[in-house]
């Protein structure tokens, strides 16, 4: 099967997307995901990274 120590790392933090208007945000495995949905979603929402 081989190591997962990188797929480790990287799935112990997700990048949460948030309105402040309450509009529905999401998770997502990267910024750049984030950033994607923001934009299609109008734009304006809040990035942040989270410890998982």
């Amino acid at each position: 099967m081989g190591c997962n120590c990188g797929n480790k790392r990287r799935g112990s933090s997700v990048f949460v997307l948030s309105y402040g208007d309450g509009r529905q945000g999401g998770e997502y495995a990267s910024k750049t995901d984030a950033e994607i949905a923001d934009v299609r979603k109008g734009g304006g929402g809040t990035i942040r990274q989270v410890q998982k």
